[in-house]
């Protein structure tokens, strides 16, 4: 379920309510944004998903760091424009910490304002990436997860979505009221904050008064 906007929307920018979704998590069930209400602040990673190397270090960065984010009443949604089934078949002994959600269709990245950089960033991304795969030791995953997500019957539409697109990434900072207080949009391989880093974001910006706006 997603809340949508219309084609080519801006997405939310700070002091805007967070668009609701509900969407299918690795672990088994959904997950709804919702359901963090006045619970917990949320940061929601839109990512590259597994077929991305640096993505995976920056999984294993957030996890080693979970428990700070846990102590600032945080928790992480990473989404991935992966397949579902394709994922859980990546990843079936990963000790999840955070929900990964999968958004194949790429729907609420549009939602979130979150747009494709074309067919020339994606051919540099893809060179970039499979060369630090490489020069990691990690090729073999990489080619490992590019090939579960595009074998299967989707397999024109999954082709082109790594041959021929070059996703932005997003970090979306939520505070317990729903409302956005803090955004980053970067590109498809560029870096993104680790673990301490998220938690003085979060501090900054969703930590505040009654009524969730940020102490400054």
């Amino acid at each position: 379920m997603l809340h949508t906007m219309p084609t080519g929307a801006r997405g939310p920018v700070e002091g805007e309510p967070a668009p609701l979704f509900a969407l299918p998590a690795v672990q088994g069930g959904t997950v709804a944004l919702e359901s963090y209400r006045d619970q917990k602040n949320v940061i929601i990673w839109f990512s590259r998903g597994f077929t991305c190397p640096y993505c995976l270090e920056y999984m294993g960065g957030i996890g080693q760091g979970y428990d700070d984010l846990v102590a600032a009443d945080t928790e992480v949604i990473q989404v991935a424009p992966n397949l579902l089934a394709s994922a859980q078949s990546f990843f079936p002994r990963f000790p999840w910490l955070y929900p990964f959600v999968c958004d194949p269709d790429k729907r609420l990245y549009a939602v979130y304002g979150l747009g494709d950089r074309g067919a020339l960033e994606a051919t540099r991304t893809a060179v970039v990436s499979f060369s630090y795969a490489v020069a990691s030791g990690h090729g073999g995953a990489w080619v490992r997860g590019a090939r579960i997500d595009v074998v299967n019957r989707n397999f024109l539409r999954r082709l082109h979505h790594h041959a021929m697109t070059a996703l932005e990434q997003g970090l979306f900072f939520i505070d317990k009221a729903g409302i956005v207080r803090h955004r980053i949009v970067v590109g498809p391989i560029d870096a993104i904050p680790q673990s301490a880093e998220l938690v003085a974001l979060v501090r900054a910006h969703c930590v505040g008064a009654p009524g969730g706006r940020p102490v400054r």
